[in-house]
């Protein structure tokens, strides 16, 4: 095992967690459990335009739903803090401020209009639209006359000549000319650092070894190493793995399903299958089953085993390891993750024993909880509805003859239990001389009001003597 692993996710609260970036999460973690190291949640709050009061909180209860609980963070505390980028700034200013001493960067007094102005006149020559580098050679008396005007200073990166190598995990060796990188800002001038430099300073004084992010965080990765070396800190290895996409190729969007965790939490997947199906996604978990626990989960993930092409998000496969997942646990764990789905179903008096028998017979016919509400009331007492199939399939031919014979079969039975249906069966048959289909058919119908549902060998003793003559004697009405 390597030790000294330290890897970060670092949202911005802007909204809710996307099912993306909770793939970002979910890699930072698995890396740093299967390295024996930390995984850190910063929170990147310096776009205040866009910041929503809520999504803080919102982001850190979606994690802690799906099992990515941090070692360091704002509300857990550490070593390295403040985690809240808001916290930081005197930190970042003093780290400018060396950059600017050593002049590795300088004021810009440009207003966004003689920046816009300069990129359109670019443009209309053909040329690629950047930052030509007007205040970089200014003098210290042209910089007092502009402030005297009442600029206030935007704080720009010196770039280099030359070319910048970025060794990534999954993409290999990339190159990068410093002459299309322009002279960048790191400090706005409202004193707010730029997203680049506040990364960079946050990660080394982290102590972050490993940056793992989409790969839409490429194109600044040249940047923030000119930064670290500027700076005279040890760039970490970076990861870029390749952004989950819909079906047709297309960017993920609500278009094609849910894009938020809290929208796949409220239409009842379980955390256990939602972080399975998101390591799937890429290659980043090596061969085998792929219907896996957690711990298989860390032990089988590797960041060089993710594929450089986009990974096709694809909904109907989260519901299969749903299903799946939803298959291997127990009655009783099924129902603590279900309570939020029936909590409106008449259940006073429900004793939870019984309650998780329920969810055991019906787990193989549900692929989410949501969907358990749906069968639940088949199982609870007084008068149930038939649906228009099932009045369709009792009307056959010898449906009603099946439905009779059941009658006065269970009538002459003492209890109804496990050990009673396979005699239930054979006495079935042997009063009708049907079997198969045209026995089952007609029996899950009475009892149930739908065609499909249950095993019968699961839902009979469930029901008990009483509940099925009672529905028996209402469909023979």
């Amino acid at each position: 095992m390597k030790q000294g692993v330290r890897v970060r996710f670092a949202p911005s609260p802007t909204g809710l967690l996307h099912i993306g970036n909770a793939r970002t999460a979910l890699y930072n973690k698995l890396f740093a459990l299967s390295n024996d190291g930390a995984f850190i949640l910063r929170i990147e709050d310096t776009d205040v335009a866009r910041l929503d009061p809520a999504a803080e909180g919102g982001i850190m209860e979606d994690l802690r739903w799906l099992g990515l609980a941090w070692n360091e963070g704002p509300d857990t505390g550490g070593d390295h803090g403040p985690y809240r980028q808001s916290e930081r700034t005197e930190i970042y200013q003093e780290h400018a401020q060396r950059l600017l001493e050593e002049e590795k960067a300088y004021r810009c007094y440009c207003t966004p209009e003689e920046l816009t102005q300069m990129r359109e006149d670019l443009l209309a020559k053909g040329e690629r639209p950047r930052y030509l580098g007007k205040c970089r050679g200014l003098s210290p008396q042209q910089a007092r006359e502009l402030e005297k005007e009442g600029r206030k200073p935007a704080l720009r990166f010196v770039v280099p000549g030359g070319a910048t190598i970025v060794h990534d995990i999954i993409h290999g060796k990339k190159i990068f000319a410093n002459n299309l990188l322009e002279d960048f800002v790191i400090m706005r001038s409202d004193g707010r650092p730029a997203y680049n430099f506040a990364a960079v300073v946050d990660d080394a004084l982290m102590a972050i070894t490993h940056v793992i992010r989409g790969e839409d965080h490429l194109p600044n990765t040249p940047r923030q190493i000119l930064l670290y070396e500027a700076l005279g800190f040890t760039p970490p290895r970076f990861a870029h793995h390749p952004l989950m996409v819909a079906p047709e190729g297309e960017r993920l969007s609500k278009r094609y399903g849910a894009t938020s965790v809290r929208a796949y939490r409220a239409e009842g997947f379980l955390p256990e299958a939602v972080t399975n199906y998101l390591a799937l996604l890429g290659g980043g978990i090596s061969g085998g089953d792929e219907v896996i626990a957690w711990e298989e989960m860390v032990e089988r993930f590797s960041l060089e085993g993710i594929a450089k092409s986009p990974a096709t998000f694809d909904v109907g496969k989260l519901r299969w390891v749903n299903r799946g997942h939803l298959r291997a646990m127990s009655g009783e764990e099924i129902l603590g993750h279900a309570r939020p789905f029936i909590q409106d179903l008449p259940l006073k008096g429900v004793k939870e024993e019984r309650l998780a028998r329920v969810m055991d017979a019906i787990k193989d016919n549900v692929e989410t909880l949501a969907e358990i509400k749906g069968y639940l009331p088949i199982f609870l007492p007084g008068e149930f509805l038939v649906d228009d199939e099932a009045r369709s399939t009792l009307a056959e031919d010898g449906a009603l003859t099946v439905v009779k014979a059941m009658e006065e079969v269970v009538r002459g039975l003492g209890e109804v239990d496990e050990e009673a249906f396979p005699q239930i069966v054979t006495e079935l048959k042997k009063r009708t001389g049907f079997k198969g289909k045209k026995l089952f058919a007609p029996l899950r119908a009475a009892l149930t009001g739908r065609t499909e549902g249950p095993e019968l060998k699961n839902l009979i003793p469930l029901l008990g003597k009483q509940v099925i003559l009672e529905r028996l004697a209402q469909v023979l009405k």
